[in-house]
């Protein structure tokens, strides 16, 4: 969002410079960029409220005393509007304003002038203009119908549609699903909260005007303008909360540019209030204290909070454009914000030395054997929307779409990999470490992802990502830096097409397979292979070291052809049985997986390495060893290898 600098001086008594302004803005929480006069501000999303000079102003209120903006005192008879609100719960305030004019004015005031110029907006009409003048100066997004347009039955409603829909701006979009629109006579004429029609537009030639003023639910809006592909201030706004009792205020704003503009010959105003009742919050003053780490008298906690539109009572009564308060915990956050964290006395925190390890972690060996195999980690928001049975929801998040914190780590790796997919990235390969909260406790996970190319050189651009390949590096992990044996077995879970389980030592500790692909909202068909388990319990062990063999390592192939995927783990469990109480085989792992279902194939590749410490092993012995290999798989029901 752009502030001009010179257009929120116009909203404080006491006239800053611009540094001293900017830092004060960084004390109050609102990071930005100067460029020249304008003030790029990144607001959180919690704060709605300060996407706007008022807003700002309000909230540099305790220090440079903001200005009341002149509204209208003309007496506004009712509107006799035939309009049905079929969606209360979702708007519960509304109001319509009726204005006619002589003209329209050819020159706008300096401050309407200075607006456009100032921040390069290009003039539509004298209504809009206005109209999109007023959120820039309120926060409050509202719309401007031309009456003469307005002839049937208007109503508000959420409805399930599948129509064309022509925007103001001349783009027709496709809506699908439901969506909260105004309508005349069932035809679409506005997407609420976020863009008007075309049929309804104002134009150059428009005197009479139905202006709209609403409150909606952040949550009914958010995501919408995305979804059909649109640029809406009014959504961005009413996305994070806009003052629910502000209404008629804002049209007086509006009539009162209007009249400095232009003579007004009528007006008229409808309106519906269903939500008025301010929210409380319990408030102590020495719990504050205490939750904030200060210590100042409940009467100047009293003074930043009344500065900022509270109100002292028995609880404190938060004002309707702070729908992100709810807790004492919030209050603490205002008075410390107003004393500035860095104006906090500091305080001496004895800690413990802690003696620096020799030995690496297990994340950081891991980490770098996978980004040297051109692996790349990610690290993903704690945050999400998935709701599950031990899903730990946050009592006051900053965004309302990500509420819950992370159960697992797969769905957000889902996300990265749709994202890359979509962007024509062809060799992905993800991995990440993090934490997950469930209620039962906190657990450090791992997870990684392989789609695509194997790599983008010359040798391996034509091979690619397959089961195999996840295998072989969930098998170095376990076999080289945790020296443990990794058994799997095939099993169901959700999500997957394919799944084993994982088990060290004797306990399950997750799982890989190849993620089904309607569970990644990608139109890529490559294959997603991937893994998830706990490290909680895996420690890399001592360094000893291991005599490397000087005899030479011989190697042997088997190609397995099964009946169905349950045999798989039973085949694999063979197979590890006879590596782990064999000595000469230091290595097996899959390197090859085929299934075909229309033709009912499925074949499983073992590659075997064997080597002895003291001496070099004959062909005798490395036959014996598979031909019990051999015999022992074919005896398992559903199993045969080719050529025998």
């Amino acid at each position: 969002m752009k502030i001009v600098y010179s257009h929120l001086l116009n909203l404080l008594e006491q006239q800053p410079k611009l540094e001293e302004l900017s830092d004060l803005l960084f004390q109050l929480g609102h990071e930005h960029e100067i460029d020249g006069e304008v003030l790029d501000m990144e607001i959180t999303p919690n704060r709605g409220d300060c996407l706007s000079l008022k807003g700002l102003a309000r909230d540099l209120n305790y220090f440079y005393h903001a200005k009341e903006l002149p509204k209208s005192d003309m007496t506004l008879p009712a509107l006799e509007l035939q309009f049905d609100n079929k969606a209360q719960d979702i708007c519960p305030n509304i109001s319509f304003l009726q204005i006619e004019i002589e003209q329209a004015p050819t020159k706008y005031e300096p401050y309407l002038e200075a607006y456009c110029a100032d921040l390069g907006i290009n003039k539509n009409n004298f209504f809009t203009d206005i109209s999109n003048y007023l959120a820039y100066e309120s926060g409050q997004p509202t719309h401007c119908f031309d009456h003469n347009t307005m002839q049937g039955h208007f109503s508000l409603a959420k409805k399930k549609l599948n129509t064309k829909f022509k925007t103001l701006l001349d783009t027709e979009i496709e809506l699908t699903d439901e969506n909260l629109v105004f309508s005349l006579d069932d035809q679409v004429i506005s997407l609420a909260g976020i863009m008007g029609g075309a049929s309804t537009a104002c134009s150059a030639d428009t005197t009479k005007v139905l202006v709209e003023c609403a409150y909606f639910k952040p949550q009914e809006i958010l995501g919408k303008a995305r979804k059909y592909n649109l640029s809406s201030e009014a959504a961005y706004k009413f996305e994070r909360g806009v003052d629910y009792l502000c209404q008629e205020d804002v049209l007086r704003r509006f009539l009162q540019i209007v009249s400095e503009h232009t003579e007004v010959k009528s007006v008229a105003l409808y309106s519906e209030q269903n939500k008025t009742t301010l929210a409380e919050v319990p408030y102590d003053a020495s719990q504050l204290n205490a939750v904030a780490g200060i210590d100042i008298s409940q009467q100047e906690q009293l003074s930043y909070l009344s500065a900022l539109g509270f109100q002292a009572g028995k609880n404190m009564t938060v004002p309707a454009h702070r729908s992100d308060v709810d807790q004492l915990n919030d209050l603490a956050e205002e008075v410390t914000r107003m004393i500035g964290y860095n104006n906090i006395p500091s305080q001496v925190l004895a800690l413990p030395v802690m003696v620096k390890k020799q030995n690496r972690s297990f994340e950081e060996l891991v980490g770098d054997y996978l980004i040297n195999q051109g692996c790349f980690e990610v690290i993903n928001n704690p945050f999400t929307d998935f709701e599950g049975k031990e899903a730990i929801a946050v009592d006051n998040p900053l965004d309302k779409q990500r509420a819950i914190l992370r159960t697992c780590l797969m769905n957000s790796i889902r996300t990265n990999i749709a994202y890359n997919q979509n962007r024509q990235k062809d060799s992905i390969k993800f991995f990440e470490f993090s934490d997950i909260y469930k209620t039962s406790g906190t657990e450090r996970r791992f997870a990684l992802a392989i789609s695509g190319r194997v790599n983008k050189n010359a040798a391996e651009f034509n091979a690619q990502l397959d089961y195999a390949y996840l295998k072989g590096l969930v098998n170095s992990i376990c076999n080289d830096i945790l020296k443990v044996q990794p058994t799997y077995e095939l099993t169901n879970k959700r999500g997957y097409d394919f799944y084993e389980s994982l088990t060290l030592n004797g306990i399950e500790i997750g799982g890989l397979g190849k993620i089904s692909k309607e569970t990644i909202e990608s139109k890529v068909k490559t294959p997603v292979f991937a893994c998830e388990f706990t490290t909680d319990n895996l420690a890399v062990p001592d360094n000893q070291l291991t005599p490397t063999s000087d005899f030479p390592a011989s190697y042997r192939d088997l190609s397995f052809s099964l009946s169905d995927l349950e045999k798989v783990g039973t085949l694999t469990k063979l197979v590890n049985d006879i590596t782990n109480d064999n000595g000469l085989i230091t290595e097996s792992f899959i390197f090859d997986f085929f299934q075909n279902k229309k033709l009912n194939l499925l074949k499983l590749g073992f590659r075997f390495k064997f080597q002895a410490a003291d001496k070099s092993l004959t062909d005798e012995e490395i036959d014996e060893i598979m031909d019990k290999l051999i015999s022992n798989s074919m005896a398992l029901d559903g199993v045969s290898i080719e050529g025998l």
